[in-house]
Formats: C-alpha cells, sequence, structure tokens
C-alpha cells in the first residue's frame, strides 16, 4: 500500500507540473497525447503512464511484475571428509562397526540412533540438495525520458525503480525432506557425541580417533565459507527440515538506459517503444539463510586418556547467528545502543560468575540461564548471544538455544 501511495504521488506531481503552465497545455493539448501501454521485459510484465512535458521530454510512471516461476539448483552439502554421499553411504551401513563395540541397536537403549540411521539407510548417497529458486521482483517505476531529435524516435531515459529489497528466494524441494530431516538426525547427534559418545561408547580404539566415524565426517551442512579467525560458517537445515535463502538488494534502483520509439498504425494510435539500459543494484546483492553457525574448524585434540578437547566444531557450534542472519547486527546494535542494555549484562554477568563456583563445589556442572521478552526473537536472543560470549571468554563451555526462533521455523 505505501509502494502504491508513492506510485499515485508521483503522479500527483507530474500532472501539478502540467497544470502550472495554461498556455502549454492549450497550445500542444499535452493532456490529449498522454499515453497507457503495457510492456514485457527482463523485469517482468508491466504498465506504463506516459505524458509529454514540451517538445523534448517525457515523465513516465509505471509499475512491473515479475510472474513466479521456479528454477532448480543444487548445492553441495558437504562435511569435514568431503561430500555427504560418503557420511551416508557409512552410515547406512554402520551395523558392522557398532557391533564391533557391542552396541546392538535392537537394545531398547539405542532407540533414538536406530532411528537416525535406519532413516540414512532409506535415502540416496549423493552429495547435494535441489533447491527451487524463484523471484520476488515487483517494482514502481519512475522515468525521464529526453527526446533530442526532432523525428521523436530515439530517447535518452534516466530514473529509478523502487520496490521491496527481497527480489528472489528459494527453498529446497520437498523430495529432499527426508535427506534434511536424516542429516539434522545426525548433527544433533554428532553435537554431543564427543562428549557422550553412543550412550557412553565411542566408535574407535584408544590412539585410533582418526578411524571413528563421528570424527572423522563431523557436522554435515552447507559451507559458506571462513570467517576473520579461520572458523568456518555452516548452514544446516531448518528444524522444519528444510534449507532456504533469500536474495536482497537496495529498494530503490536507479536507471539509466536509450529507446527507439516508432508508430505501428498510420493514424499513430498505436507505438512501440524498446528500452535497453542499466538497472543499478546500488552495491552487490545479498543473500540471507536460514540456521547459520559459526564452528570450530580447528584440528581434532583429545587428551592422554582419548578424550575430547577441542576442534570438530563442538566448541562454538551453538553459536547461534540469527533465525535470519539479515536481522542480528541491525537488531543488536539497536538494542545495545541504549546503554541499560550493557549495564545490565555486565551486571547480571557479574553476579552469576561470582555463585557459578558455588554451583561447582556442590558437584553441578549445568547450569541453565534464561531470559525472556516479549516475542522471544530481538532483545532476548541479543542478550543471551552477548553473556554467552561473556562465558565463553571466561573458558567456560556454552550453549545457546533460542527457543522461540526455533518454534518459528518449525511453523514454516
Amino acid at each position: 500500500m505505501k509502494k502504491f501511495s508513492i506510485f499515485l504521488l508521483m503522479l500527483s506531481m507530474a500532472a501539478s507540473m502540467l497544470a502550472q503552465n495554461k498556455s502549454v497545455l492549450n497550445e500542444k493539448n499535452i493532456l490529449n497525447h498522454m499515453d497507457v501501454g503495457v510492456n514485457v521485459g527482463t523485469l517482468g510484465f508491466g504498465i506504463d503512464v506516459a505524458v509529454p512535458v514540451g517538445d523534448y521530454v517525457r515523465i513516465r510512471a509505471g509499475y512491473n511484475y515479475m510472474p513466479r516461476f521456479s528454477i532448480n539448483s543444487n548445492f553441495n552439502v558437504e562435511t569435514r571428509s568431503g561430500g555427504v554421499g560418503k557420511l551416508i553411504e557409512k552410515v547406512g551401513k554402520i551395523d558392522e562397526k557398532l557391533a564391533e563395540f557391542g552396541i546392538d541397536l535392537n537394545n531398547k537403549a539405542y532407540a533414538e540412533y536406530k532411528e537416525m540411521f535406519d532413516k540414512f539407510s532409506q535415502i540416496e548417497a549423493k552429495d547435494y540438495v535441489t533447491l527451487g529458486m524463484k523471484p520476488t521482483l515487483h517494482q514502481f517505476k519512475f522515468m525521464v525520458d529526453v527526446l533530442p531529435f526532432k523525428n521523436k524516435h530515439w530517447s535518452f531515459t534516466a530514473g529509478f525503480y523502487a520496490g521491496p529489497a527481497a527480489v528472489a528466494d528459494a527453498i529446497s524441494l520437498d523430495k529432499e525432506s527426508l535427506l534434511l530431516e536424516a542429516i539434522n538426525a545426525y548433527n544433533d547427534i554428532y553435537r554431543e557425541y564427543p562428549m557422550k559418545g553412543i550412550n557412553g561408547t565411542w566408535l574407535h580404539q584408544p590412539g585410533k580417533a582418526a578411524d571413528d566415524p563421528f570424527y572423522k565426517y563431523g557436522m554435515a551442512g552447507f559451507s559458506l565459507g571462513t570467517f576473520k579467525d579461520g572458523d568456518k560458517a555452516m548452514m544446516v537445515p531448518g528444524a522444519d527440515n528444510r534449507a532456504r535463502g533469500e536474495m536482497r538488494v537496495s529498494k530503490v534502483r536507479p536507471y539509466l538506459g536509450v529507446g527507439y520509439n516508432t508508430h505501428l498504425s498510420k493514424d499513430k494510435r498505436w507505438k512501440l517503444n524498446v528500452d535497453a539500459g542499466v538497472l543499478f543494484l546500488c552495491g552487490a546483492p545479498s543473500v540471507y539463510v536460514d540456521n547459520v553457525y559459526k564452528f570450530d574448524a580447528s584440528p581434532l585434540v583429545l587428551d592422554e586418556n582419548d578424550f575430547y578437547v577441542s576442534g570438530i566444531g563442538v566448541d562454538s557450534y551453538d553459536k547461534y547467528y540469527g533465525e535470519m542472519v539479515r536481522n542480528n547486527k541491525k537488531v543488536i546494535e539497536y538494542i545495545f545502543r541504549n546503554e541499560l542494555a550493557g549495564r545490565f549484562v555486565d551486571s547480571t554477568h557479574i553476579l552469576l560468575r561470582s555463585i557459578i563456583p558455588g554451583y561447582i563445589n556442590e558437584g553441578k556442572y549445568h547450569i541453565n540461564i534464561a531470559f525472556g521478552c516479549t516475542g522471544g526473537h530481538h532483545r532476548s536472543v541479543a542478550i543471551a548471544n552477548a553473556m554467552a560470549e561473556r562465558f565463553r571468554r571466561d573458558g567456560m563451555r556454552v550453549r545457546v538455544n533460542h527457543r522461540d526462533l526455533d518454534l518459528q521455523n518449525k511453523k514454516r
């Protein structure tokens, strides 16, 4: 509705410009030269309203809409040891490996593991997931055409398009749900594996951690690159077993172009206008994805008892970067612009740090700390992340769970 109001304002301004000079209207009969047309091109279908302003200038306003269609593309799913296909084959035939360590999946104690391993035995061993990419482009435009030649065939155009920042989205196809569900189940077990193993059993002999399938393959997901500190950025499927992304550009996009105009009929009632130009996006497009985690990419480190110390992503796997990464930075900056937010985090950190040793002295090694706000998507997320960072700097192992963001994922 807001964009439509801007469109009407543009037309009103154009009409006002004409009304201010009645002699031009009477002499040139401009209003009788108002054109209404339809267009089709790389920006979709649209409608234009064009009005001449003097002999050599024309203004145009309109609306363009790109129909929704889907283009399928494959995206690689990776592990520490390459594509996820190898992991699928390994986990799908893991019974013999488990038997070496006395694990019988038919035992009720291993029910959750059996369910996960069974999922892997049912899916195709491949290294990619197919996502359907769809444009979401619709925008208003305002153009000024300059027609410098007497025959009015050629024109030079400057103007802008304005519309929502989101111009395309992508989501995994329905047929990929089983694979993504299996990956989620595997990651859930893997994340606890270095500390718990499979009910207290690790799948390697002493001193041969490199043979352990969980340590060998690590977390599975879509690799997005690395952070400045060398840690990897990894996207995992959402709680709804989907992978999704969104492309965004500037809401206002300048345009420069050249056009050719000609009449299609002798009475000059029908015209053809061909435009070619450049649409400036004001910077590179940004791609935003769900469920991005920053995790430790350093080599696996075990102590003298073959017990996990660091590496393979467990230390910072739960450093959650937001349901949609685009929101985090701006939201955090806004929240901590108020000095009370920083003071709250500092004072709460001091209080908790002073009482945690008491828990440890009593033999309690886990403490749950919860923060809440009205929606559970902004203030509590920012505060929880800030608090987790302070405890990590204190050398503590921290896991962050944003409950309401996960619920939002499930509803999608």
